[in-house]
């Protein structure tokens, strides 16, 4: 069994290191959308929650907090796994060899010439209320759904979507029973899953000399935000004059001063070596960043940690969310999540960077918890 993963893992390896889209005139939709990504396996024991609590507990509002002792939880008397906290479940199960330069793993790139990677946003459904940190076995499967390619000749964007179905699954059941019960050709079908995310990670080409200098000339100006153009980043941003104002009259705010200690603690939850959260010199000679990033999904973790400590109050949850990443949000800057209901249990939720603009763009429903 050991040597037959190996194999696999070797040959995906290799078929990903040796394709090349120099030329984009044959997509790379067809190999992307038709590999096939092992299964993660994980058990939902309250550990990781746990440790995600304590890293959160003196940064999100109290109430949410309130109550957490510095002991592990019994699974003799689970709680459902809390809203957001699947981030650090399920984390990627390969080997040092099967990491890039950059830290990334391989499991979703498109090849050369694309060696960077950012997260630009995605959604998030939970059509039932957690699971339980009972121990229960679990398994996430990941597949790509879609890909395209954006952006002139030279400057292309590929735009990996992949999708998340989370499930429990009894021991000893065949890996082809649990895709057959989670996995669902239509996306609208929820199977057996208790949590279906999507995610959509940008591949770009690496930076020239030239456009890293650019964007290192402007580590000492405020960030901006452009409208309509989510998915741009350093020089790309400052093509443009059109900026978007982030939204008023929030019923709720929060800050947040996210630490080079949340960073590296969120990485180790995550299993995530990317250097551009945790090596400053990487990433501003490099990716032509200011600083470290915060991770994408510990973006998203803060999002709907503040807004479900809001919606506790009036008897609701998180039912589904979808939010884009606008602008880079950078350790030691403060960060600001609002909301604001609309109607029929909508809500507009929103991440503003340091000077008041708009870096994350978000809406959600909700249903009564």
């Amino acid at each position: 069994m050991f040597m037959k993963h190996s194999l696999m893992h070797g040959l995906l390896k290799r078929a990903i290191q040796t394709r090349a889209y120099s030329s984009l005139s044959e997509s790379p939709h067809h190999d992307l959308t038709t590999r096939k990504i092992p299964l993660f396996f994980d058990y939902l024991q309250p550990q990781q929650s746990h440790l995600l609590n304590l890293s959160l507990q003196d940064i999100l509002p109290r109430s949410l907090n309130q109550d957490i002792s510095p002991s592990l939880p019994s699974i003799k008397s689970p709680t459902p796994l809390p809203i957001g906290h699947h981030l650090v479940y399920f984390p990627p199960q390969i080997s040092l060899s099967q990491l890039l330069p950059d830290g990334t793993d391989i499991l979703h790139t498109p090849g050369e010439p694309f060696h960077r990677r950012l997260w630009a946003g995605g959604n998030v459904r939970f059509p039932v209320s957690g699971p339980l940190l009972d121990g229960t076995r679990a398994v996430c499967i990941e597949s790509i759904r879609n890909v395209a390619i954006k952006g002139r000749e030279g400057e292309e964007k590929v735009i990996v979507t992949i999708e998340r179905r989370v499930g429990t699954v009894p021991e000893g059941e065949s890996e082809e029973k649990t895709r057959d019960r989670i996995w669902q050709e239509n996306e609208a079908d929820l199977g057996d899953s208790c949590i279906i995310e999507n995610r959509d990670l940008i591949f770009m080409r690496s930076k020239t000399a030239e456009e890293i200098q650019l964007d290192q000339a402007q580590f000492d100006k405020p960030s901006r935000t452009v409208r309509g153009n989510a998915n741009l980043s350093g020089t790309q941003w400052n093509k443009y004059t059109n900026y978007e104002i982030a939204p008023t009259n929030a019923t709720f705010r929060h800050s947040i001063i996210p630490t080079k200690a949340l960073l590296f603690r969120f990485s180790a939850l995550t299993f995530n070596a990317h250097s551009i959260h945790l090596d400053v010199n990487y990433t501003q000679s490099q990716e032509g960043l200011r600083s470290l990033l915060v991770h994408g999904p510990l973006t998203l973790t803060l999002l709907l940690g503040v807004f479900q400590t809001h919606l506790e109050s009036l008897g609701l949850r998180v039912a589904h969310v979808e939010y884009k990443n606008l602008t880079p949000l950078y350790v030691d800057e403060e960060l600001t999540v609002c909301g604001k209901p609309k109607s029929d249990g909508a809500w507009d939720i929103w991440i503003e960077g340091p000077s008041g603009g708009l870096s994350v763009r978000g809406s959600a429903t909700t249903c009564p918890i």
